[in-house]
C-alpha cells in the first residue's frame, strides 16, 4: 500500500513538472516573438556598418551637424545582395515632397493592372501628365490630384496605402505617418526598394520619370553620380511654426551594381552640397563591395577537354584490394550540438534541477520504507517463539 502510494505521488509531480515546464516555454516563445516584430537594427550582411558609422560620425562633426535642432539620418541598400545600412534611420521629419514617389507608385500600380493607361483622364487630365509632372517637375497640384483620385486626405497624403512598399511592423508607424506624412530614412529607403526591385513591369514609367528629375541638383550635382545615372526625387518644406527646415532626397543611383541612397536633413545649411558628398562616398564604397563580391565568388571547376571513351572501350575500374587485417572503422563524428537561444536555455535548468531533487527526494523516502519494512520482517521472525519454529520445521512444504 505505501509503495503504491509513493508511485502515485511520484507521478502526480511528474506531471505537474511537465506542465509548468510548458507553460514556461509558451511564455518565452511569445516575449521572443513580441521582441522580434521591432528587431530593426542594421542588416549590413557584407557591409561594414561599423566603418561606415565611422565615417558619417566624423562628417557630422568635421560639417558641424550635430547641434541641438540639426537632425541627418541615412539609409543606404546594395542591391547585388539587397544588404542595407543606416544611419540613425528612426528620426520622423515631415517628408515634403518625397511623398509623390509612393502616391505615384499607387497609381503606375492601376496602370499595370490594367485599370488605367497614361491616356486615361484623371480629374480632368491625363494619368501620363500628373505622374510626369509630379516626378519630374515636383508639381504639387499634380500631387494632390492623385492623393485626391486615390482617396487620401490632403495632409495624410495616402500614407495608409503605402505601408504594404515596406515589410515594416504596423506598430513601427507614427500616428504622423498617417495624419501629416512624416518619414523615416527607413522607411522611405524600403519604398525606394521596391520600386527598383518592382521596375517598369510593376511600377510604369515611374523610375523613367524619376531619371529626368533634377538633373543638376541634388546627387546629380556631383559629376560621377550624374555620370552613373540618378532616379531622384528631393524633398523641400519649411515648418515655420516650428522652425524646421526640411530637405530630403531619395535615390536609384546606378553605379555598376545599382544603390539606393535615402538622405534626410533638418535645419542642415548647404543641405544640397552634403547630401551628394553622402552619395558619391556610399558610390565609392560600392564599388569596393563589387570588388569583394568577386573575390568570395567560387571558380568555376575545370572542365576536361580529353574525349570520353566509348562505353564498350572504357577501362573497368580495379578492384579495391583487402587487406589480411583491415583497420577498424572510423568511430563517427559526434554531432554538432544544436544552439540554444540564452532566454530558452534558462527555463529548462530550473526545470531539471527541481525535478531532480524532487526524484531524489522521492527515492530516499522509497528506500527508508523499504529498510524499514526489512527490518520489521526479521525483528518479527526473531521474535517467534521456540515452539513455533520447531512446528515449522516439520510443516508441510507444498
Amino acid at each position: 500500500m505505501k509503495k503504491q502510494t509513493v508511485k502515485n505521488f511520484t507521478c502526480l509531480l511528474l506531471a505537474l513538472l511537465l506542465l509548468l515546464s510548458a507553460d514556461a516555454f509558451a511564455e518565452e516563445a511569445e516575449n521572443t516573438g513580441a521582441q522580434s516584430d521591432l528587431n530593426l537594427e542594421n542588416d549590413s550582411g557584407i557591409i561594414d556598418a561599423e566603418a561606415l558609422n565611422r565615417w558619417m560620425d566624423g562628417f557630422v562633426e568635421e560639417h558641424d551637424l550635430n547641434g541641438k535642432w540639426q537632425d541627418v539620418s541615412v539609409g543606404f541598400c546594395y542591391t547585388g545582395t539587397s544588404d542595407c545600412w543606416f544611419y540613425h534611420p528612426d528620426i520622423w521629419m515631415y517628408s515634403a515632397s518625397l511623398y509623390k514617389v509612393p502616391v505615384s507608385m499607387l497609381m503606375a500600380e492601376k496602370e499595370a493592372a490594367g485599370e488605367l493607361t497614361p491616356e486615361s483622364i484623371v480629374l480632368g487630365t491625363t494619368l501620363e501628365y500628373l505622374e510626369s509632372t509630379a516626378l519630374v517637375n515636383s508639381n504639387n497640384d499634380s500631387g494632390h490630384a492623385m492623393v485626391s483620385y486615390l482617396g487620401g486626405t490632403y495632409n495624410g497624403k495616402c500614407s495608409d496605402m503605402t505601408e504594404k512598399f515596406t515589410d515594416l511592423p504596423e506598430e513601427y508607424f507614427s500616428q504622423d505617418f498617417l495624419d501629416v506624412s512624416y518619414y523615416t530614412a527607413r522607411y522611405m529607403t524600403q519604398v525606394m526598394k521596391t520600386l527598383y526591385e518592382g521596375g517598369d513591369e510593376a511600377f510604369p514609367h515611374v523610375i523613367d520619370y524619376l531619371l529626368q528629375a533634377q538633373p543638376y541638383e541634388y546627387f546629380n550635382s556631383d559629376p560621377t553620380l550624374k555620370d552613373y545615372g540618378v532616379a531622384q526625387k528631393y524633398g523641400a518644406f519649411e515648418e515655420t511654426h516650428i522652425s524646421k527646415n526640411n530637405n530630403h532626397c531619395a535615390a536609384i543611383i546606378y553605379t555598376p551594381t545599382p544603390i539606393i541612397v535615402v538622405v534626410m536633413t533638418r535645419n542642415i545649411g548647404e543641405y544640397q552640397k552634403r547630401i551628394a558628398e553622402v552619395g558619391a562616398w556610399l558610390a565609392d564604397y560600392s564599388l569596393q563591395l563589387d570588388e569583394k563580391q568577386i573575390e568570395e565568388t567560387p571558380a568555376p571547376e575545370p572542365v576536361s577537354t580529353e574525349p570520353a571513351l566509348p562505353e564498350e572501350t572504357a577501362a573497368p575500374a580495379p578492384a579495391a584490394e583487402v587487406p589480411d587485417d583491415p583497420a577498424p572503422a572510423a568511430a563517427p563524428l559526434p554531432e554538432e550540438p544544436v544552439p540554444v537561444e540564452e532566454g530558452a536555455r534558462k527555463v529548462p535548468t530550473a526545470v531539471i534541477v527541481v525535478g531532480i531533487a524532487v526524484l531524489s527526494a522521492i527515492g530516499g523516502s522509497v528506500t527508508f520504507l523499504s529498510r524499514n519494512h526489512q527490518k520489521g520482517r526479521k525483528r518479527r521472525t526473531e521474535e517467534r517463539s521456540p515452539r513455533n519454529a520447531e512446528s515449522d520445521r516439520y510443516s508441510p512444504r507444498h
